[in-house]
């Protein structure tokens, strides 16, 4: 009796919402969810990098070796994280908005003290800086 013990890489979906009935700029442009925490060889699937909405690497929010993403002009792109740590992205119109998002693979450990917050205004590190904060909740339940 042959039994495996890969563990299945599981499939998530981030859409990239504008919604006009939304109150704040933050809630009208944004990433949904704008936080995830997956394992590695996961994949994301994002959806509606279409018009001026992209998904965009943020320099210093980024694990070493990682490959960087920018996607743009495509309903549904798929990226698989290999490697593990924090990845922040940005859609690079709309980030001046807040639309931001965060994705830890596996640990945190390997770049959590090396993020560069220099690379995005004042906005972009508030939204960062919460995302970061339901982070470490989770890390402490982990």
């Amino acid at each position: 009796m042959f039994t495996s013990n890969l563990v299945h890489a599981e499939n998530h979906n981030i859409d990239q919402v504008i919604d006009l009935n939304a109150l704040t700029p933050e809630e009208i442009y944004r990433f949904d969810p704008n936080y995830l925490w997956i394992e590695p060889g996961d994949t994301i699937r994002f959806l509606n990098s279409t018009g001026n909405h992209t998904v965009t690497s943020i320099n210093g929010m980024w694990p070493k070796g990682a490959p960087l993403v920018k996607i743009e002009h495509k309903s549904v792109a798929n990226v698989t994280f290999d490697i593990p740590g924090i990845y922040g992205f940005k859609c690079k119109v709309h980030g001046r908005h807040g639309m931001y998002a965060l994705i830890v693979v596996g640990s945190p450990d390997s770049n959590i003290n090396d993020l560069e917050f220099s690379n995005i205004g004042k906005l972009g590190r508030e939204v960062f800086e919460n995302l970061l904060k339901r982070m470490k909740k989770e890390m402490a339940k982990r």
